[in-house]
């Protein structure tokens, strides 16, 4: 029989996300215009393993996403994402925006409880420890929303770019309690964010992103000293 091969780009994906309270101002600083930040202030934090891809890299994933809004509507903002793979990390960055750095990545799964932890430079930046409780009877997007980030070279100028939301195949998804605890290191002040610590946790087993999606719309550009003063520090 032949095996008809998957239309998403990553299959059999598990990620472990929360969604957590975040200081306003940390937000703010992190946004660049015409984004605001959403009300109330809010972040997705997620830790993902992803097993199959159609660009054959087998990769582990970490990312903020800023709960954001502008003219249009609403929107999330990546203002930190790591991978433990170049070529994710090449891609990520130079065709959708995301600010991909290296990491050492861990997302570990016994029975109920699932931890997840990423470590940079020495300095563990993130951990989620969740314990799962019962089975998702609705399933939120947690993808397939609407995602406007910043791509370009700085010296020559930035742009916002908007990534249209994905679809998403869900195969089994949990929630529970978790605990969130993020460090601020040098390069990665995550603390900075004040998240709270105690959150619901979603473990979710799923394929998304179709090969062929919607290319990416060019919004706006992105005010020099925004990108001199925010966006730099973003890239070590």
């Amino acid at each position: 029989m032949t095996q008809v091969e998957s239309p998403f780009i990553w299959t059999n994906a598990r990620v472990l996300a929360v969604e957590a309270a975040i200081s306003p101002h940390a937000a703010a600083a992190l946004l660049p215009d015409p984004l605001v930040v959403a009300d109330p202030p809010r972040a997705t934090f997620f830790i993902a393993d992803y097993p199959q891809t159609r660009f054959d890299s087998v990769y582990r994933e970490a990312a903020v996403l800023l709960h954001a809004r502008d003219e249009k509507g609403s929107a999330l903002h990546c203002p930190w994402m790591v991978v433990d793979d170049d070529t994710s990390l090449i891609l990520g960055r130079e065709v959708l925006g995301f600010p991909k750095k290296l990491a050492s990545i861990e997302l570990e799964q016994h029975g109920e409880r699932v931890t997840g932890r990423v470590t940079r430079k020495g300095v563990e930046v993130l951990c989620i420890e969740a314990s799962l409780t019962e089975p998702e009877r609705t399933h939120a997007p947690l993808f397939a929303r609407r995602m406007v980030n910043a791509i370009g070279v700085p010296a020559l100028g930035m742009k916002l770019i908007e990534l249209a939301p994905t679809r998403e195949l869900v195969h089994s998804a949990w929630r529970g309690e978790a605990k969130l605890t993020l460090t601020s290191s040098h390069r990665d002040p995550l603390g900075d964010l004040l998240a709270a610590p105690s959150v619901e946790a979603r473990w979710i087993e799923l394929d998304f992103a179709e090969a062929g999606a919607v290319q990416p719309e060019i919004l706006c550009d992105i005010d020099a000293g925004w990108v001199a003063r925010r966006f730099l520090t973003r890239l070590m």
